[in-house]
This record gives C-alpha cells, sequence and structure tokens, in this order.
C-alpha cells in the first residue's frame, strides 16, 4: 500500500483530522501583500499628519537649541516628548499592519488554532529529512519566486529612476519643500508598482500553495477502502447511519397514508393504516404503523385524505407489535379485520351513491 499511487481526492475524515494536526491551505504571501498594501495606504492617507507632527517636533528643538540646557530635570520630558512623537507617528502605520497580518491569516485558517503543529518531531532532526526538503519542489518554487522578485522589483526600481532622471538632476534649482514632495511622490508611485506585482505574486503563490495541498491530501484506492470500513465500525457512524435509514422508511411510510382502505387505532398510543388489493394481496397489508407522535400523525394524514379510523384497541396493539410494514396480516386477525373492512366498504358505497 505504501507504494501505491495517491489519485483519489481526500475524503472528509481526512480533510478533519489535517485540519485537527494543523495542517491547513495557507499563502504567507498573501500576509505579506496584505501587511505592504497596508502600511504603504496607511502612510499615504496619515501622510500629512506624519510631516506635520515631524516637523513641529524638529523645528520646536531647532528653536530651543540655542538655549536650551540639557539636565537632569529636563531630559525625562525630552525624552518622553519624543516617545509621544515617535508613537503618534509610528503607532497607526504598525497597527494597520499587524491588522492586516492578522486578518488574512485568520481567514485562511478559519479561525484554527492548534498546539499540534508546534509539538516537537524528531523527524525535523532527521539530516536525511533536512536535506529532502532543501531540495524539494516546493523549496525550488520558493528559491525561484524569490529570486523572480527581487529581479522585477530592481527592474521597476530602475526603470522608474530613469524615467525621471531629467527631473532628479534638476533638484538643485527647486525648493526645498518642493523638491521633498517631488521625492515623496516618487518614492509612493515606486512602493504602488511594487504592491501590485505583490498582489500578483500572493495570487500566484496561492494557487501554488492550493495545488500542493491537494496533492498532499491525496489518497490511494486502498486508503480510501480502509477508512471507509473503519467509519462502518464506528458506532456513531452506525448509528447516525441507522437514523437516517428510520427517517427515510418514516418518510416512505407517511406518503403510502393516502392510500390506505382504513386506520385501526388505540385512541392515542397506536395507529395502523391497512390496505386490501385483492388483485395482489390474500389479505390486508400493513401499509405504515406509528407510536405516540407517528400515530397522531399518521391519523392525522388519514382524516386529511378522508379515510376512516376505527377505534379498536386490543387490534390496534397486536396488528403493531405482530406485523410489520410490507407485511400481510395474520390467519388469527382475519376475522377482525374482515368486520372492520366490511363496515369501510359499505360507508365508501354510501358516499358514493349518495
Amino acid at each position: 500500500m505504501a507504494g501505491e499511487e495517491k489519485t483519489e481526492k481526500a475524503t472528509p475524515k481526512k480533510r478533519r483530522d489535517q485540519r485537527k494536526e494543523g495542517n491547513v491551505l495557507q499563502s504567507k504571501e498573501i500576509v505579506t501583500a496584505a501587511s505592504v498594501l497596508g502600511i504603504f495606504f496607511a502612510v499615504r492617507l496619515l501622510a500629512g499628519f506624519i510631516i506635520k507632527n515631524l516637523l513641529s517636533f524638529t523645528a520646536r528643538i531647532y528653536e530651543n537649541s540655542a538655549t536650551y540646557d540639557v539636565s537632569a530635570d529636563n531630559f525625562m520630558p525630552l525624552v518622553v516628548r519624543m516617545i509621544t512623537v515617535v508613537v503618534m507617528v509610528v503607532g497607526p502605520v504598525c497597527a494597520v499592519a499587524m491588522l492586516l497580518g492578522i486578518i488574512p491569516t485568520v481567514a485562511q485558517t478559519r479561525g484554527l488554532f492548534t498546539m499540534k503543529a508546534l509539538r516537537p518531531k524528531f523527524s525535523r532532526l532527521n539530516p536525511l529529512e533536512g536535506i529532502k526538503k532543501l531540495f524539494s519542489m516546493q523549496a525550488i518554487v520558493g528559491i525561484l519566486k524569490g529570486l523572480i522578485e527581487v529581479i522585477v522589483i530592481a527592474y521597476m526600481i530602475y526603470n522608474e529612476i530613469a524615467k525621471r532622471m531629467p527631473v532628479i538632476l534638476s533638484l538643485t534649482d527647486m525648493g526645498l519643500m518642493q523638491g521633498l514632495a517631488y521625492i515623496g511622490l516618487s518614492i509612493f508611485d515606486m512602493v504602488m508598482l511594487i504592491c501590485i506585482l505583490l498582489v500578483f505574486v500572493a495570487a500566484g503563490d496561492f494557487l501554488f500553495q492550493w495545488w500542493q495541498f491537494e496533492k498532499k491530501l491525496k489518497m490511494s484506492k486502498q486508503e480510501v477502502k480502509e477508512e471507509y470500513k473503519q467509519m462502518e465500525g464506528d458506532p456513531q457512524v452506525k448509528s447516525k447511519i441507522k437514523q437516517r435509514q428510520q427517517q427515510m422508511a418514516q418518510s416512505r411510510m407517511m406518503q403510502d397514508v393516502p392510500s390506505a382502505d382504513v386506520i385501526i387505532r388505540n385512541p392515542t398510543h397506536y395507529a395502523v393504516a391497512l390496505k386490501y388489493d385483492q388483485d395482489k394481496n390474500r389479505a390486508p397489508e400493513v401499509i405504515a404503523k406509528g407510536k405516540d407522535y407517528l400515530a397522531m400523525k399518521i391519523v392525522e394524514i388519514a382524516e386529511k385524505n378522508d379515510i376512516m379510523c376505527v377505534e379498536d384497541p386490543p387490534l390496534a396493539r397486536s396488528l403493531y407489535a405482530d406485523v410489520d410494514i410490507g407485511r400481510e396480516i395474520p390467519y388469527e386477525l382475519y376475522n377482525a379485520v374482515a368486520e372492520i373492512l366490511t363496515v369501510v366498504y359499505r360507508e365508501k358505497n354510501k358516499s358514493i351513491h349518495a
């Protein structure tokens, strides 16, 4: 079985078991792309606020530099002020990056949290296993993907700088603020292009990870058979199958009630539906029976379809206990049932002639 080719898709049970072990479909590139995009847009939106605070703090330090006397008394307030400015400037950006790093992870794993993936495995200490991983398909694809990313990003940056080179060379003729604004916008444009590239990389990586994940989960035909056998032997599975079969049988039984000739009932506890087809059966046949709630449902359906309900507690209990659904009534009950059917047919004839 070890050498058997794995061609079958993973069963729901195997997927559940793998999820419990912490093995889920996940692309790290999606998390990276989301985080970089989040940082980019956060900085773009908060650029005015960030520059304003940095310039204000710098200007204050510069203005007071000539007269400012650093001492033990005023050193700590200065440090607190510096920390406050840094938190105000960097805090929102870091919060956005952290949030957009968590959301894709939770979305991909569907909120899975398990410690099993962190448990030490002695197989990880095996040098042969480490060498295999170094030369695995996933490792090779990861290296190639990284190299391509670096080359493409370097080319994009070079291309953008080359296009802007005439303006860059004339920055000395611009004012300070105008030059800084141009440099800032140029950097934003380049970062935006990199973000777009990362989105495409993330999409490609997700498809590759999905393919790899599904390939790892594939099972051989023998594994599928073995799992099916195990599930058949599981008491819980057997119970569910039996319950489902009973529900289906009850549903079919209720569908047959409208075709009954008569319902024999014990006012509330038992109800048995009988049908007599002289061309097919030698004796009346039990087509439905029930106790308590089912008995009430049988009577309810019968009344809706104008089927006569006859109260005969001893006969109802006997039919319920001794005759299975789809079986003819036993010989010893012929007379009792015949008397009831005679009354039923007589009433039907009266209603027809009336």
